[in-house]
């Protein structure tokens, strides 16, 4: 199977108006954050201790005392898809946008045939505040979603709503989070839910070696519950390395390896499932790198820099 025609079937048969009944739109929303928390494979719900809680957890906004923080990320996807995203925190609030283009699509009519290249394009902005209730930290969070894929447009609303709880003296911590819980995207004379997602995971900080690990259960409203795990090391003056693991359906992941089409995917690309990355620090700037392999698709690289001031 063509990657081209893959990615469409993976990304656009939620989002666009054909979409199948009991699928979700707005899929976008479920490409991660920044690249720190997607190298240690998304399992940050009970994480949440720097900008990303913005989209991972809310509830980190209410841990900490720290300066402002402001991050920039890039993401070179798939197919000549692109996810960019801007985020500024002074706590308890933070406000953060991101923005996805599906770069040119070709165009076919009824017949198959061929009616020229059309844009698709989705916008988030979101504002969120945490909020300390008692030993437990909560945070909020209300979003504008919109879509628009041809001459078709969209708007919707969600809020994130997520809780925090670090036990103190030790290294643990656990969290949980509902996120995209709003109003349906409706195109035309179809409307979609949003994609939906229960999170709760727990995460265990090691001060001595630096090192920490985390897990998350992650239960879509589109898809099969899948397991999360992430680890970070940061026994390294200013450097950090990170990887990261979740579970996937079987038939996706067959699908994605080239399995069943005549070719099996391997090497980096084959590693479907599995994240890595890097992160550099020096004088509050950061630098991250995620590496996320897709099978047949290829390879996503995310970016990110940060800083605080």
């Amino acid at each position: 199977m063509r990657p081209g025609i893959l990615f469409a079937v993976l990304l656009l048969s939620r989002a666009a108006p054909c979409a199948a009944a009991g699928s979700s739109a707005a899929q976008f929303l479920s490409l991660g954050f920044g690249a720190r928390a997607l190298g240690m494979g998304e399992a940050y719900t009970a994480v949440a201790d720097d900008i990303s809680c913005v989209y991972y957890n809310p509830a980190g906004l209410a841990d900490g005392q720290e300066a402002r923080q402001l991050a920039f990320s890039h993401a070179f996807h798939l197919e000549g898809t692109s996810v960019s995203q801007a985020a500024y925190m002074k706590r308890p609030y933070a406000a953060a946008i991101t923005y996805f283009s599906a770069g040119d699509l070709e165009g076919r009519d009824a017949s198959a045939n061929l009616t020229g290249d059309f844009t698709a394009r989705d916008v988030a902005a979101q504002y969120s505040r945490g909020f300390r209730v008692g030993p437990l930290y909560a945070g909020a969070t209300g979003k504008v979603v919109s879509q628009r894929i041809k001459s078709s447009g969209a708007t919707s609303f969600a809020a994130d709503l997520g809780l925090l709880y670090r036990l103190k003296g030790t290294p643990y911590s656990f969290g949980a989070a509902v996120t995209n819980f709003g109003t349906r995207v409706k195109f035309e004379d179809e409307s979609f839910p949003l994609p939906l997602k229960l999170k709760a995971g727990a995460a265990a900080a090691f001060a001595g070696p630096r090192l920490l690990l985390a897990l998350d259960g992650e239960f879509p409203n589109d898809g099969p519950a899948a397991l999360r795990a992430g680890a970070e090391y940061r026994g390294l003056e200013g450097i950090a390395l990170r990887l990261g693991w979740r579970t996937t359906a079987s038939g996706q992941r067959d699908a994605l390896l080239g399995r069943g089409f005549g070719e099996d995917v391997s090497g980096v690309a084959g590693m479907y499932g599995f994240f890595a990355g890097a992160g550099f620090a020096y004088a509050g700037f950061t630098l991250d790198y995620a590496l996320l392999p897709y099978g047949d698709l290829g390879t996503a690289h995310r970016f990110s820099v940060g800083m605080k001031f």
